[in-house]
């Protein structure tokens, strides 16, 4: 039998949309928004709720000399969070939106090594802090890097800087070359590559063959330098110095310009080096193994006049100076006595809130309370935490003690974390301040004030990143 399929839409399907129930219709109005809604990217429920976030912190670090790198420009790529690393090369990242993030980081640096930096990446959570660590590129990869595009088979690439041994100055146009195994009768070494370093002193030499027992020598002019033997494969990073220079002997007498006599106790310094000594009783000094070149001497006594002389040495030379000085009157700044007293009334910026209880207050207060917590949340802080729990002291053993911390501060941890206000009484710092408070009678206690984390930074420094309670006692 052949069953042929009908066309038309069964009459159960074909219901008029007057005839659908309020109800009916509501679901179905509701199941569209909730299909607009989804293929837009956006959770109808979850849609009202705040995004929850994390911090990222971390440290940029030079490989190439093996130091931080400071002003790093550090940021998560695809959005607009970026911050600079400081002198420690260390970088703090707030208000992460969780989920998973590229980080990376820019600086001229590494345009001058043409490479480009090494990046993370990190899977944020709500309320928890991450930890990132950025590195330039080590000497030996970016010598990979460089040579990468050379031609040749060979397994050895060597690279580094040619300097002057005595100054440290680099050598622009230093020969490096790589000697081979010897040939011939006279046992030479044959030139295998040779090269020219840069004006920064820089220099590669790229895929040679270790088989071939390599040497490398360097030349600036009629100096050469100490061969080095290459042993082994892979990349080698070899800092080349030659002796182009002689150590200079600088000696000279310090003067009365008036008089002519000498002048004891005067100090003589290289600008910018470790040279540096006072005169004896004729007014000699001296200085020796001292680089050529350009040097800065600073001489300084008292009741005369400071002078800066500039002069240009040249290898091997021995140099004798006679620095004059004229006298000068002693001017000195007057001495300023200020008389203050011991506390401040309100150490809040003004036109801010004044966050804390005054002498009134606590006079009207203390009697009903038993601890000094009781008082503290009678202040109403907005976003002040004030609790009770076990927490380690100065030796990790656990103890109890009162916590109060600013939820502006806060930062993921364990139970017992607590991230403590700077609590000093009469202006005076508390070395264990949650003990400290446990065991405070707060019938001791005058007034006491809490400064945010803000506004402490500025009063405190780094002891008041978490904000600072002032106690002060009757």
């Amino acid at each position: 039998m052949t069953m042929r399929h009908s066309a038309r839409t069964p009459e159960r399907l074909r219901v008029p949309l007057g005839a659908c129930s309020l109800e009916t219709g509501t679901r179905i109005l509701s199941a569209f928004l909730t299909l607009l809604l989804l293929a837009a990217g956006a959770d109808p429920i979850r849609g009202q709720e705040e995004r929850p976030t994390g911090t990222i912190i971390g440290l940029v670090y030079d490989s190439t000399s093996s130091a931080p790198l400071a002003n790093a420009t550090v940021a998560i790529m695809g959005t607009s969070a970026m911050t600079e690393s400081d002198e420690e090369g260390q970088f703090r990242l707030d208000q992460v939106p969780a989920g998973e993030h590229m980080v990376s980081f820019f600086h001229p640096r590494l345009g001058h090594l043409g490479v480009s930096g090494t990046h993370q990446r990190i899977v944020v959570t709500g309320r928890s802090i991450s930890e990132v660590y950025l590195t330039v590129p080590s000497r030996e990869t970016i010598l990979v890097a460089w040579c990468s595009g050379e031609s040749g088979a060979g397994d050895t690439s060597v690279g580094g800087t040619v300097t002057d041994a005595l100054t440290g100055v680099p050598l622009p146009g230093a020969s490096v070359r790589a000697l081979g195994a010897r040939v011939g009768v006279l046992q030479r070494r044959r030139v295998v590559e040779e090269t020219h370093a840069e004006n920064s002193g820089e220099f590669r030499i790229c895929k040679l063959d270790s088989a071939d027992d390599i040497m490398i020598q360097t030349s600036f002019g009629a100096n050469e330098g100490i061969p080095v033997e290459i042993e082994g494969s892979g990349p080698r990073i070899l800092d080349l110095t030659i002796s182009i220079s002689e150590p200079v002997t600088i000696t000279g007498t310090v003067t009365d310009y008036a008089t002519k006599g000498p002048v004891e106790g005067a100090r003589v310094a290289l600008a910018g080096t470790l040279f540096s000594e006072f005169t004896d009783s004729a007014g000699n000094f001296g200085f020796v193994g001292v680089p050529p070149g350009k040097q800065i001497i600073e001489t300084n006594q008292l009741g005369y006049a400071s002078r800066i002389d500039s002069l240009t040495v040249f290898s091997n030379e021995a140099l004798g100076l006679e620095i004059a000085l004229s006298t000068e009157a002693i001017v000195l700044d007057p001495i300023v006595v200020t008389g203050r007293r011991r506390e401040r009334d309100v150490f809040t910026t003004t036109g801010t809130r004044f966050s804390g209880l005054t002498e009134a207050q606590v006079d009207s207060i203390a009697p009903r309370v038993l601890d000094f917590a009781s008082l503290a949340r009678a202040a109403r802080m907005p976003g002040l935490s004030i609790t009770e729990r076990w927490m380690p002291d100065a030796f990790g053993n656990l103890q109890m003690g009162v916590c109060i911390e600013m939820q502006r501060s806060r930062s993921a941890g364990g139970a017992n974390t607590c991230n403590m206000v700077e609590v000093r009484i009469n202006d005076g710092p508390v070395p264990d301040p949650a003990l400290f408070l446990l065991q405070l009678n707060p019938q001791d206690i005058r007034r006491f004030q809490i400064i945010t984390p803000i506004e402490a930074g500025l009063l405190y420094g780094g002891r008041g990143s978490n904000g600072v309670l002032l106690l002060y006692t009757r």
